[in-house]
């Protein structure tokens, strides 16, 4: 629900998340600049109603860090470089400074040759996609992003784990509007997702995931000690596996299957960027864009649905409602990050009135 009732979770304010996820990083040997750049991304993911990657990673960023998963403060190798692409090994400190780092060259090539793409290797979680692909499509550019992580999922036909949930994102710049912000795993359901039913007694969607036996279950327990399936059938496994080419084998990062099994941890990251200016003129290109989204808006909805709405578009109004009362925070969250602050001697603020 995105708006707070009777029985509904406490809500806190951004700005104290902000300072209560840096100051835990800060104790664990996490420089400033960099301590910041994570509680920022981790805040906004939550501020969009992107919980899964929001704060509640706030624990495991800070185990990976103190069991030697993550080496913050790595400094950022450039291997190959040319006018239009690159390829930097983060050497394994947070995902996302490295990924940032990754699309700031993303920006910076696109701007003067048009197009850029870059991988990055040997780094944590990047969290969010859209995080990387809104800074894209801010800038103007059409901006793209992908990455393999820890083998979650079974390919189409099969009942063992080989790739990660392998998200795509997409951004697309609006004149006078957010960008439009495609952000999706490849999976039919997110991990965390399985965690959160089986946390509030729920079921899972039908075709989601297979059991330790292979065989197809709603039940979240056992879809924990089986598999996930990818979405749509053969359609999300040929994504996936495309994904897994492109953020593995083609800039040399592990394979899902050898990706430690941590939340810290991930694959490869490929971005990639098109200035619409090739093409022509940017007026034209962002003209054209508001007719196309002029027709998608234009059709009647059907029964039940109020309106047909973006992509990303759900998440802007949820950020906007969350900037203004808070975010959110489900009791177990709470829970943790209270334990955590209570080990690092950082306080856990107060939730709004």
């Amino acid at each position: 629900c995105m708006y707070r009732g009777a029985g509904s979770p406490p809500r806190f304010s951004h700005k104290d998340m902000f300072n209560f996820c840096r100051n835990c990083f800060i104790r664990v040997g996490v420089p400033e600049s960099e301590a910041e750049l994570v509680s920022d991304h981790l805040v906004s993911a939550s501020l969009r109603g992107v919980d899964s990657h929001g704060v509640i990673r706030v624990p495991y960023y800070v185990e990976g860090v103190e069991r030697g998963f993550l080496r913050p403060g790595s400094v950022v190798r450039v291997l190959r470089e040319g006018p239009s692409w690159g390829l930097i090994d983060c050497g394994m400190g947070l995902g996302i400074v490295g990924a940032a780092r990754a699309s700031a060259m993303v920006v910076e090539k696109s701007l003067s040759s048009g197009v850029a793409v870059i991988g990055a290797v040997n780094l944590g979680h990047v969290g969010m996609l859209a995080y990387y692909t809104q800074m894209l499509a801010e800038k103007g550019l059409i901006g793209i992003a992908m990455v393999n992580g820890v083998a979650e999922m079974a390919p189409w036909g099969g009942r063992g784990k080989v790739f990660g949930t392998n998200p795509v994102s997409m951004g697309i710049p609006r004149r006078d509007a957010p960008p439009i912000l495609i952000d999706m795993a490849t999976s039919a359901v997110a991990k965390f997702k399985i965690h959160l039913a089986a946390a509030r007694g729920e079921l899972l969607p039908e075709g989601a995931a297979l059991d330790a036996e292979g065989r197809p279950t709603r039940d979240p327990a056992a879809a924990l000690k089986g598999c996930l399936l990818p979405f749509g059938g053969y359609k999300g496994y040929a994504l996936a596996l495309f994904i897994e080419l492109m953020a593995s084998s083609l800039i040399g990062a592990p394979k899902s299957v050898d990706v430690k099994d941590h939340p810290s941890q991930q694959g490869g990251f490929l971005a990639a960027a098109v200035n619409p200016e090739i093409f022509g003129d940017r007026g034209q290109f962002l003209m054209r864009v508001e007719e196309t989204i002029k027709a998608v808006k234009s059709v009647k909805p059907i029964s039940g649905v109020e309106e047909v709405l973006l992509p990303g578009e759900l998440e802007e109004r949820i950020y906007k409602e969350r900037l203004a009362k808070g975010v959110p925070l489900d009791e177990g969250i709470v829970k943790r990050l209270r334990e955590l602050g209570a080990l690092l001697r950082v306080p856990f603020p107060e939730p709004l009135a």
